[in-house]
């Protein structure tokens, strides 16, 4: 068996040799060809990658409005030293414009031959203000944004007593603000409450933690919120119930106990 599988291999030895004496100008065709190939592969790889042509010195800023309309705007986000467009790492400047611009939310990068990027940004959505000190507003994540009409939005109260002075565009450190924030992002995640109105989040006391929605004094507690919605959003739906004259919804309890408002004399 080793001597028929010797002797095959002899034989395909032998055979190429044969071949390349016969079709030595070919072979040397097709080798030369190759290389011309690579060479001409390695020659325009470092002309794309060093070329001055293919620079970016600076970003172009595209918001993206109200209904997901593109808003361009008139700033450019520098870029010193100037980098090559094919070697530009999209992650890499996301993150650069985010630390410069913390209050854009997102920041897609998209690049368009010869020479030009362009940051498709996102602002931060304020959700709610607080008070420490002064009025503040805040978004999902905590982050401080600028001062604007804050009318709207509903105020985080009962915070821990040691804070102070919030940096815009920094995430506020607050347990209690966090608890808050993921209150309110559960709500606004049902449909349910969508046309609600929440005025106040209470946290002054943990564990009886509250909101107020429509007018109506919600209690939760410190656990279990999404259950506890859950059970908020059937008490709401049943049309036995007068939710005008509602006062308060404790729902701390497997009994739940409702408060309805005093009759005016």
């Amino acid at each position: 068996m080793a001597r028929r599988r010797r002797a095959a291999q002899f034989e395909f030895v032998k055979g190429s040799g044969d071949f390349l004496r016969k079709n030595k100008v070919a072979v040397f065709g097709v080798l030369l060809f190759l290389a011309a190939v690579i060479a001409g592969i390695v020659w325009l790889n470092d002309l794309l990658r060093n070329s001055t042509y293919f620079d970016c010195r600076a970003v172009e800023i595209i918001k993206v409005g109200e209904g997901g309309r593109l808003e361009p705007k008139k700033d450019f986000f520098q870029l010193t030293p100037s980098v090559n467009i094919f070697t530009a790492d999209h992650i890499m400047l996301s993150n650069r414009i985010k630390q410069s611009h913390p209050e854009y939310q997102d920041v897609e990068i998209i690049k368009y031959l010869p020479n030009r990027i362009i940051a498709k940004i996102r602002d931060r959505r304020p959700v709610a203000k607080i008070k420490v000190g002064k009025i503040y507003q805040v978004d999902y994540e905590g982050m401080v944004l600028a001062d604007k009409d804050t009318e709207s939005l509903p105020l985080i109260i009962g915070m821990e007593s040691q804070l102070f002075n919030p940096a815009v565009g920094k995430p506020f450190k607050s347990r209690r603000l966090t608890r808050a924030l993921n209150i309110l992002a559960l709500i606004s995640a049902r449909r349910e409450f969508r046309d609600s109105v929440i005025s106040v989040v209470d946290l002054s006391y943990p564990e009886k933690t509250n909101f107020k929605m429509d007018g109506i004094t919600v209690v939760l507690g410190d656990n279990e919120y999404e259950g506890k919605l859950d059970m908020l959003a059937r008490i709401l739906k049943d049309p036995k119930i007068d939710k005008s004259r509602l006062d308060s919804i404790d729902l701390r309890f497997t009994d739940v106990v409702m408060n309805t408002k005093p009759e005016k004399k």
